[in-house]
């Protein structure tokens, strides 16, 4: 009854706070340090978070939140009271920018367009440690990266935080006048669970969320106005390397370099990034990933801020824009902006060597041109419909000496609904190769031209789920300022599922049972993969998810078709303040490629981390990967990731990152054994010392070293030593 009762009171308010909030133009100046001790804050507009949207759905909120917008005329001011009546238990510790995801926070979503595609993400821990995301459609980066203020101070009560969001940080419409912005003011409460609450409810049975924000209307004076920030940057590197057979480094190379970056905000919505020298290094070591019996090429994520800043506005249905492909370049340039139902976004950047990905029908890889290229992207998209539909186009070229790749696509997003919607994208490719790609990897001879389309039909509802997709990939299709590592195939998938929403009484939060059928033939017809799935996951109280599931697969290889079996179970849970663990756990059979011959594969993934005290966090990854037939086991490969940091406070970090990888082999076991050796290791370290006055103006000191050892060496030889520098200064208009 009292249940019945509460949702009734939240359908009444509901439906008073229909009407939009008008968000109080005060000319006053803050000081941003966690105490909102200032008379302006008294005429805010106040929002109190009043649902709890996750786990439980839409029920009063278990604690007290209370949001305070100002509108200074330059600046959004936000104010948080969070009340906690047991203040010691606030997850609270200092991180580095853009990690505090685990920890109590509080922020803000804000649709400045008002379009219900795209809004910016602002959010603050208990510290003051910020985290700034863009989220597209029901996608969220954190790459971006604004210059803002904010602090916040645990108190006796819970906890106060304070932001200030300058205008100019902002992307919006160039119009004169009040603007009407989508809202979303938020806190998450992790305690047993990990509790969200809201300044509105969210329907589930709505797949589109921001299309459900909380209007707030304002901002007359707010425009972005003459923004302009001009970074220039320092870098130095000192190396040595050798070869592992050597018995001393080879000469050091030192090398200094400045260059600049410009950030120009032409207007509220239009903004032009151009650099001039860049560092395209990135600063932090990717994370491991165990490379044994995989035939197609890895994945990397891009790092590097200036292919990381409004990348969205490239995104599409398929991966087309890869920038890691893009290694050293001399010069960039990019444009991106929106204008009404418009936005639009283009780079253009030169590289000294081309990084080639290969694909192939079952296997792709990695190679390098010693030539210049250049590289072109350009992607528009069209929004309309009242369910946030778009229509896009992307382009593509890449370029240098007897090499090119032109690339022109058309995609489709159409919500039907709020449950289901439809997307389609078609590309077209060109391609000429060098003789010398030609011959080292069977390639395509001449120039040569594929197509690639795709199809995919979606309902995600409160409790059912449908997915059907097909797409075709011709044998001269090639994506090379993306990344498509398989071509050759064409793909059908049709799945479906059903989600169970817990009560309060319950043990359980949510469960979700999932079943899918999938079968991919080559360009010929030839059945390369047929696979049957099914999983169930449960979230359960310690922030736990447990989801296991079994599958058959029919794989193609040498041409054999073998029957793979699998099971597997993971378990992922945060039981305590500073402390996660996660497992993963797959058992069955897997196809040799080696030796083309179906073998037993144990894999086994664990990590665990958090922090010891506010300063110190730590985490260790771990991956064993053993395949094995009667006669023995044909490799058994371990990978450890280490990664330390100490956090002396808001600005400044030390970390340390150590990545071993040992792989051993039974070579008798081996058709080819001289293609491989018996023993191998792969040791590498970095640490970095990092002071962060905002995103650009900052300091890295750096060393990092590699070496290996594998049958051919006495012993284990480092090969490479490096110790390097960045500084970088925002000067801002």
């Amino acid at each position: 009854m009292l249940k019945i009762l509460s949702l009734v009171l939240l359908s009444l308010t509901v439906s008073a706070q229909d009407t939009t909030k008008q968000v109080p133009l005060i000319s006053e100046s803050f000081k941003i340090d966690g105490v909102m001790d200032e008379s302006a804050w008294q005429q805010a507009l106040i929002i109190p978070l009043l649902y709890e949207t996750s786990p439980a759905e839409n029920t009063p909120a278990q604690v007290k939140t209370e949001v305070y917008f100002i509108d200074t005329g330059n600046t959004l001011v936000i104010g948080f009271i969070a009340e906690d009546p047991e203040p010691e238990k606030i997850r609270a510790f200092l991180r580095d920018r853009d990690s505090a995801y685990d920890d109590d926070f509080v922020g803000v979503l804000l649709d400045t367009y008002n379009d219900e595609r795209r809004a910016l993400e602002f959010f603050v821990n208990p510290l003051g440690v910020q985290m700034d995301l863009i989220q597209s459609g029901n996608n969220e980066d954190d790459s971006w990266n604004a210059i803002w203020d904010s602090a916040g101070k645990i108190t006796e009560f819970g906890f106060v935080v304070e932001m200030e969001i300058p205008y100019n940080e902002l992307q919006m419409p160039d119009i004169v006048g009040e603007k009407t912005w989508g809202l979303y003011a938020l806190r998450t409460h992790p305690r047993d669970d990990r509790r969200l609450y809201r300044n509105v409810p969210i329907d589930r049975n709505n797949d589109c969320s921001l299309c459900q924000t909380e209007k707030i209307t304002g901002f007359t004076n707010a425009d972005r106005g003459m923004d302009l920030e001009i970074t220039p940057t320092l870098t130095g590197l000192a190396a040595k390397n050798r070869e592992p057979e050597d018995a001393a480094y080879g000469p050091s190379e030192t090398d200094f370099e400045a260059g600049v970056d410009v950030n120009w905000g032409i207007n509220s919505n239009l903004t032009l990034n151009a650099t001039i020298n860049p560092d395209f290094s990135q600063v932090e070591a990717d994370s491991a990933q165990l490379n044994v019996n995989q035939n197609f090429a890895l994945f990397f994520p891009e790092r590097r801020s200036f292919f990381l800043e409004n990348s969205d506005y490239f995104n599409s249905n398929m991966n087309l824009v890869y920038t890691r492909n893009i290694a050293d370049p001399d010069y960039g340039v990019r444009l991106v902006g929106k204008y009404d139902e418009n936005a639009y976004g283009f780079f253009y950047a030169n590289d000294t060597i081309t990084n080639l990905l290969i694909p192939g029908t079952l296997g792709s890889s990695f190679t390098t041109m010693e030539q210049e290229s250049t590289n072109l992207v350009g992607r528009y998209r069209r929004d309309f419909g009242e369910n946030a539909s778009t229509f896009g186009a992307t382009i593509t070229n890449r370029e240098g000496g007897d090499y090119s790749n032109t690339l022109l696509s058309a995609d489709l997003n159409y919500r039907i609904n709020s449950t289901d919607q439809i997307r389609v994208q078609i590309a077209d490719s060109s391609t000429q190769y060098p003789d010398e790609i030609v011959t080292d990897f069977d390639q395509l001879d001449g120039q040569f031209s594929g197509q690639y389309y795709l199809a995919q039909y979606q309902h995600n509802g409160r409790n059912w789920r449908f997915n059907a997709y097909h797409e075709n990939k011709d044998d001269g299709f090639r994506a090379d300022n993306g990344f498509i590592s398989q071509v050759g195939i064409k793909k059908s998938v049709i799945g479906g599922g059903y989600k169970w929403i817990g009560d309060t009484e319950d043990f359980w939060n949510q469960i979700n049972l999932y079943s899918d059928w999938d079968i991919t033939h080559d360009q010929t017809g030839q059945v390369l993969e047929k696979e049957f799935e099914g999983s169930l996951s449960i979230d359960m109280p310690l922030q736990t998810n447990v989801n296991g599931g079994l599958g058959v697969r029919d794989r193609f290889w040498d041409e054999q078709i073998f029957r793979e079996n699998y099971q597997y179970i993971n378990l992922h849970m945060k039981p305590i303040a500073g402390f996660d663990f996660g497992l993963h756990f797959n058992q069955g059979n897997s196809v040799d490629y080696a030796n083309s011959r179906l073998a037993d594969s144990n894999r086994i993934d664990f990590h665990f981390g958090g922090n010891w005290g506010s300063h110190f966090s730590y985490r260790v990854s771990y991956a064993h990967n053993n395949l094995a037939i009667d006669e023995g086991n044909i490799f058994t490969a371990n990978q450890t990731d280490l990664r330390l940091s100490y956090q002396f406070n808001l600005r400044q970090r030390l970390r340390l990152a150590i990545i071993q990888t040992d792989i051993n082999r039974d070579l008798s076991l081996y058709n080819n054994p001289d293609d491989y050796n018996k023993n191998s290791e792969f040791v590498a370290t970095q640490l970095i010392y990092s002071y962060k006055v905002n995103p650009r103006t900052l300091l890295f000191v750096g060393y990092s070293d590699a070496g290996r050892e594998y049958d051919n060496l006495e012993s284990f030889v480092k090969t490479d030593k490096n110790v390097f520098v960045k500084f970088s200064y925002a000067f801002k208009q």
